[in-house]
């Protein structure tokens, strides 16, 4: 009996022992920063006491235990205010802290170029799945002249068209790549400049150019709520508060005419809608016309 008793004296001033130490651990402590650039976040933790890490980003992704992560987010139109906590456990305890980050709205440049930063750039063609490829009259209200998938241009020999690429850098350059050897154009530009035609449409005005030489110091500007004046071959027409993409040294988007200035009516990190002004031969070198086309980012 009283060999038991013993041993049962020693178990208890063993735990006594085990609870005094663990007594003795301090709980963990934490802060963290985070440090925002272009929706990607670049966290790091200062902690005490600490054997794991689980950070929640606040968007529904997956807890991250790295010490020092950064993680990538969606951005809007808005600023989004992100709540994120780090959960730091240890041998004395768990702590918890929070904190509010700020994701700026993301610019036109960021999604036209794919950041703000200088090296950034996205590039963009013409979408043959897009619902619609339409001709429309260069008025205030973009009359249809006619509404096409957006697949149309194979069918009608301008295939080409769909392989041209026009790439958009975040320090206000751009290049256009031409992956047929000529460029979309109309037909008015190709015979006002004497231009070859490698095939046409001649029944919506458009052309595919028989060779293209691309220009070496094409800039664009994003002008957004601009009341914009095209001067058409009957008579300026006013587009009040739109966005616009301009151009200068032999920059344009999706169709070379004499007239590069375009609108984007809505543009995200995968696709553009882009209203394009050309000429048709039979109104000469001011626009006539007008196609609203989608671009698809690559």
């Amino acid at each position: 009996m009283k060999k038991y008793f013993n041993l049962a004296s020693l178990l208890f001033v063993a735990l006594l022992f085990v609870v005094g130490c663990k007594k003795d651990v301090p709980a963990p402590t934490a802060t963290f920063t985070a440090v925002v650039n272009d929706g990607v976040v670049s966290y790091a933790a200062t902690v005490t006491n600490d054997t794991k890490y689980e950070w929640d980003f606040g968007d529904g992704s997956y807890i991250n235990t790295l010490k020092a992560p950064s993680h990538t987010y969606s951005q809007l139109s808005t600023p989004q205010n992100i709540n994120v906590s780090l959960t730091i456990k240890g041998p004395g305890g768990e702590v918890t802290v929070k904190q509010v980050v700020v994701i700026p709205a993301k610019s036109k440049l960021q999604y036209l170029t794919s950041g703000k930063d200088a090296s950034k750039s996205r590039r963009w063609r013409l979408s043959s799945t897009a619902p619609t490829f339409a001709i429309a009259y260069a008025n205030a209200n973009f009359s249809l002249l006619g509404s096409y998938p957006g697949s149309i241009l194979g069918a009608v020999g301008l295939a080409k068209a769909y392989g041209d690429e026009y790439v958009f850098k975040g320090d206000g350059t751009m290049t256009i790549v031409s992956k047929g050897g000529g460029i979309f154009a109309s037909m008015a530009y190709c015979m006002g400049t004497s231009t070859a035609m490698a095939v046409n449409y001649s029944g919506g005005g458009i052309a595919y150019t028989a060779a293209f030489t691309a220009p070496t110091a094409a800039t664009f500007t994003i002008n957004e709520n601009k009341n914009y004046v095209l001067a058409t071959a009957i008579g300026d027409v006013p587009y009040n508060g739109v966005m616009t993409l301009s151009f200068t040294n032999g920059g344009f988007l999706g169709i070379k005419d004499f007239t590069s200035e375009c609108i984007i009516k809505k543009i995200s990190d995968t696709s553009m809608d882009a209203v394009i002004f050309y000429a048709h031969p039979s109104y000469g070198a001011k626009p006539m016309l007008c196609l609203l086309a989608t671009f698809e980012a690559l």
